[in-house]
């Protein structure tokens, strides 16, 4: 199947997720070869586990199995746990030649995997086939965000800078935005344009509670300095043109696209708060404790600490997995000094995590033709295992 006279076929596979579907592309992008992207749409088999046996493609809605067919590629790029089947029955299909990378949380023993792209809010275990970065791929680089300034240049002329942007994400299963949050960073923005010039410019997201959303637009229309709420979708929208233009970025702890594109513009970055409440963030902070015993954490008593290990033994072996806990992604930027609070952000080192991740998938890759146009691999920031430790 790889020969030295053609270039490797990756396929992108795609899911109903923006934020999914822009890692895998970022990283594709970063590869800097032919990507065939294969959009999936999946039924109620996406949710059996895959720690226990895979169902290939009974868990995609039959309009999409036919976009699986030979020739079978050399690698396939997917996110989060409904791909790794598929991927896993492409890879059977091809008589094991097809390399696997995951992104996010396989919700599998990565070892069934080639390469696994995390960040610290999975817990994925370390091993030779995990590589775990600070933030997640984003597909805002120097050469995008340029690109949005240019078109948006225009139509923020009227809001002078320092400009002074906020980011809505939503509400996150057992995370939640609160409005008062929300009002009392819109409320430091005003305070800062007051003091030293500049105008606040806001922007919500598909998730952002329509509370939050009309709250966030009667401060900006009561402020007391240029302030707007942009609006638009698709190629309209003016998310990378506010990144772009954008002297300062607040947005909410919720959202981990939103935070790793907010620091990969270089500005500085704060964090608005987000809380975990009720019976869900009780059992967040349980599993937190049994995590962080399981690290060694110096306050785990000797209880704690038995329990934590037992569960992270089953984690290690692929039959249990610790729940998305952003609390560990937090504390990873903070230790690595990307992100702020709202009261003080931080201008981050954007980490490479594309340029790293891509020069582990090179090397999984056939050999290019001669004189081909492959660049060499860069070493990066992201490495294996280190990063998301408690």
């Amino acid at each position: 199947m790889s020969t030295p006279d053609r270039p490797p076929r990756i396929w992108a596979l795609l899911g109903p997720r923006t934020g999914d579907n822009n890692q895998v592309l970022a990283l594709a992008e970063a590869l800097g070869e032919p990507v065939r992207p294969v959009p999936l749409r999946y039924n109620l088999l996406r949710l059996l586990p895959n720690r226990f046996g895979d169902t290939g493609r009974l868990s995609l809605a039959p309009a999409s199995r036919p976009l699986l067919a030979p020739p079978w590629p050399d690698l396939v790029i997917g996110a989060g746990q409904r791909s790794v089947p598929v991927a896993r029955w492409i890879r059977a299909r091809s008589g094991g030649h097809t390399r696997i990378v995951q992104i996010g949380r396989p919700r599998c023993d990565p070892a069934r995997l080639d390469l696994v792209v995390t960040t610290p809010q999975y817990g994925v275990p370390p091993g030779p086939t995990v590589l775990e970065a600070p933030l997640s791929l984003t597909r805002q680089t120097p050469e995008v965000l340029a690109a949005a300034a240019l078109a948006w240049r225009d139509r923020l002329e009227g809001f002078p800078s320092p400009r002074r942007a906020l980011v809505l994400g939503g509400d996150s299963w057992p995370w939640r935005l609160r409005r008062t949050e929300v009002e009392a960073a819109c409320r430091m923005l005003f305070a800062r344009a007051q003091a030293e010039g500049g105008s606040v410019l806001a922007i919500g997201s598909r998730r952002t509670p329509a509370a939050v959303a009309d709250a966030v637009r009667a401060a900006l229309a009561a402020a007391p300095v240029p302030s707007a709420f942009l609006e638009g979708t698709g190629e309209h929208s003016p998310y990378a043109g506010l990144l772009a233009l954008a002297d300062e970025i607040l947005v909410t702890a919720d959202s981990v696209a939103m935070i790793s594109d907010a620091v990969a513009t270089g500005k500085p970055v704060g964090l608005v708060p987000v809380h975990a409440a009720g019976l869900g963030g009780a059992w967040l902070r349980l599993m937190r404790g049994l995590r962080r015993a399981d690290a060694s954490a110096p306050a785990a008593g000797l209880l704690p600490r038995a329990a934590g290990r037992a569960w992270g033994a089953l984690v290690r072996r692929g039959l249990a997995g610790w729940p998305r806990d952003l609390w560990f992604l937090w504390r990873a930027m903070e230790r690595h000094g990307l992100a702020g609070s709202v009261g003080a952000p931080v201008r981050g080192n954007p980490p490479a995590v594309a340029e790293a991740a891509a020069a582990w998938v090179r090397r999984l890759l056939p050999p290019v033709p001669a004189g081909g146009g492959r660049d060499a691999a860069r070493p990066g920031t992201a490495h294996r295992g280190g990063y998301g430790a408690p």
